[in-house]
């Protein structure tokens, strides 16, 4: 494999052993489920990625190191307008061939068990364990990513500004009724 080519598969505890580092850009397209919640063209956005893999073999535990850095695209909520959402992540992921591993971690550390969600198993359960790293980097970045994409500041095309809220005061219909109630005491 070149220096430069990305692994979309790993075998994490053999990797591990050997010392696996992985540095380097990626086109933001290549990450599928971020690329549906994109708006516009995102053909020369580009993710930069700073990885690496050890291992624990005391407690049979592969440790993915990493740190992404992107800004994407989205839909300003607001104004409905583009806004650049900058991404960036610095994650220290465990990654466990067996559940009963996870007592041995720290109670804050986040892990991932191999044969579960992105990561498989091939062949039989001898077969060492393989993982998607393209799948683990992109879960980092999506848990970052705003359920309402905004604007620091923006102008509201769809709400009222200001002087029209203060009229809207003004002009209360139930003012009308507060005098009435006033007349009638």
């Amino acid at each position: 494999m070149s220096a430069n080519t990305f692994p979309a598969q790993i075998e994490p505890f053999k990797w591990a052993e050997q010392g696996f580092t992985w540095s380097g850009t990626l086109p933001l397209s290549r990450f599928v489920r971020i690329s549906r919640e994109t708006v516009g063209s995102i053909d020369h956005q580009l993710i930069n990625i700073d990885c690496k893999l050890s291992m624990d073999a005391y407690h049979r535990i592969v440790w993915l190191d990493g740190h992404v850095e992107t800004k994407v695209p989205m839909e300003c909520q607001r104004c409905l307008q583009t806004v650049e959402i900058p991404l960036v992540s610095d994650f220290h992921l465990a990654l466990v061939d067996d559940e009963s591993l996870i007592e041995r971690l720290d109670e804050d550390a986040d892990f991932i068990v191999l044969g579960e969600g992105e990561a498989t198993i091939k062949g039989s359960i001898d077969a060492p364990a393989s993982a998607d790293l393209l799948a683990l980097i992109e879960d980092e970045l999506l848990l970052l990513m705003p359920l309402s994409p905004k604007h620091d500041v923006c102008v509201h095309k769809h709400q009222p500004a200001d002087e029209d809220i203060a009229e809207e005061k003004r002009d209360n219909p139930f003012g009308v009724l507060a005098g009435l109630k006033g007349k009638l005491n």
